[in-house]
């Protein structure tokens, strides 16, 4: 009797100290609810599986079904990498709705999360070369997500890479700097906050929640300097990018991967970035 007794009272102790640590860290609360938050609701395209959709969201649903296929030929063309598993995308009918799957990215036009890839009615409301960019960007997440899973994507990839690589896709690979260079691009304002030391925090971080800011909106100011370096490491070396990108998706840790593709770390690039910054058009 006793020896239930005090299985009774661990247990409850057990339990009131995961709900402390939920209580004291909302974040991870919304982290589990968002994860297990149901989508049964969601109805799958008759057109195309990969879709599914909120009541109220067929119309959209059927708009990224124009857009899909060329997205993802896109990413599969500029990474040299075919996705691993079907592509599982979950289109919401409102913000509302999206916010409550994507905890952290609540004001975005996509994001994915736990391995499903939610479009918010914003990516909707420009257009379809602008859904097509958004569709892009996360469809670039979604194929390291399919090689990696959610946590070695986030523990071995920095966050400025896994911004800057998706905005990089997105931009159209080198095709966004063809016949010009990167200091054709950067703004004076992005020139000078990588110059300055400005991003140096941003990007050190692998820390998914400094991609946004406090109002769940991006933080584009990381999206484009990182991205505009990730431009720098392709049109500099190509061969060595392409060799970057193949040592990440087998699961190379980021600077190992970066030692092996260009035979310098990381901190050398970033210095060679500067300079290349600075120097004047030949």
């Amino acid at each position: 009797m006793n020896y239930k007794k005090i299985l009774v009272s661990a247990a409850a102790i057990v339990i009131l100290l995961v709900i402390g640590i939920f209580l004291s860290r909302p974040i991870l609360l919304k982290a589990v609810l968002a994860k297990y938050k149901s989508t049964d609701h969601f109805v799958t395209l008759a057109e195309d599986a990969r879709i599914r959709y909120e009541p109220g969201a067929k119309d959209n649903a059927a708009a990224v079904k124009e857009i899909l296929d060329g997205s993802q030929k896109n990413v599969e063309s500029l990474l040299k990498a075919h996705f691993k598993k079907p592509i599982d995308l979950y289109v919401c009918a409102s913000q509302v709705s999206f916010n409550g799957y994507v905890f952290l990215s609540k004001n975005v036009k996509g994001a994915v999360y736990w391995g499903k890839l939610f479009l918010s009615p914003r990516a909707f409301s420009q257009g379809e070369a602008a859904l097509a960019e958004v569709t892009t960007h996360e469809l670039t997440h979604y194929l390291f997500h399919t090689y990696l899973g959610e946590q070695a994507h986030i523990e071995h990839i920095p966050l400025w890479f896994r911004e800057g690589i998706a905005v990089y896709v997105a931009n159209g690979g080198p095709a966004y700097t063809e016949g010009k260079n990167v200091r054709d691009v950067i703004s004076d304002d992005e020139k000078e906050a990588y110059l300055s030391g400005a991003t140096n925090a941003w990007f050190a971080s692998k820390n998914p929640g400094d991609a946004v800011g406090k109002n769940g909106t991006a933080n584009w100011l990381l999206y484009r300097v990182g991205a505009l370096f990730v431009h720098y490491l392709h049109d500099s070396q190509p061969a060595q990018f392409d060799r970057l990108v193949q040592l990440l998706l087998s699961g190379s840790e980021f600077t190992d991967a970066v030692n092996t593709a260009y035979g310098k770390n990381v901190e050398l690039l970033h210095k060679e970035f500067a300079q290349f910054l600075t120097a004047k058009n030949s």
